[in-house]
């Protein structure tokens, strides 16, 4: 793999990846709609917003692998959830599928099953019941991938994100067993041509 493109790398966890994959790759092509600052060596930096189709497809050009982190990662009206966070993963997805771009990381939330009681044990399979527009939109966009994958063959890693920190807390804040004192928590899936159901 030679070029990784992120997409929200401005975004806590874009800045983290973008930090911590630097030199991993031949380039690191680094998307969001405002400024990213200068390039380092090895960086290309794109100013484009998910919700133009043309902007991502041109950005995706030549690129083996996409992490998409950008949209909205909060609750808001659902027409502003829809137009970023729903058409803005379509857009990556189908970028990836004109530009040859066989993988796709998508940043989904533990927000798909927000609304099962605490405490109640749940696995990646659990069916979705999500608590926000912002929780349906990553429901969409899960979906979207597994069409994508069974469609097009793309290969499809849904990552649910659960919490996220630029570094560890210190043990003073750690409760121990708790989701909620580690630095990151997160459930993935992948879906590949090869294993999606028929």
């Amino acid at each position: 793999m030679r070029q990784v493109l992120i997409t929200g790398a401005a975004g806590a966890i874009g800045s983290t990846l973008r930090e911590g994959l630097r030199g991993r790759f031949a380039t690191l092509r680094l998307l969001d709609s405002v400024p990213l600052g200068d390039p380092r060596s090895g960086e290309e930096l794109v100013t484009a917003d998910v919700r133009d189709l043309a902007g991502i497809t041109e950005a995706m050009d030549g690129v083996d692998a996409t992490i998409h982190l950008a949209g909205l990662a909060y609750e808001d009206s659902f027409e502003r959830i829809r137009d970023i966070n729903m058409t803005g993963t379509y857009h990556v997805l189908e970028a990836a599928r004109r530009q040859g771009c066989a993988r796709v990381v998508f940043a989904s939330s533990n927000h798909v099953t927000g609304f099962y009681p605490v405490g109640q044990p749940i696995g990646p399979g659990a069916a979705p019941r999500p608590d926000t527009f912002y929780g349906l939109s990553k429901v969409f966009g899960e979906d979207l991938g597994r069409l994508y994958v069974d469609r097009h063959g793309l290969q499809v890693v849904r990552l649910r994100i659960g919490t996220f920190a630029r570094s560890p807390p210190s043990p003073a804040t750690s409760a121990p067993g708790s989701a909620r004192g580690t630095p990151s928590t997160c459930s993935i899936a992948a879906w590949s041509p090869r294993t999606s159901a028929s």
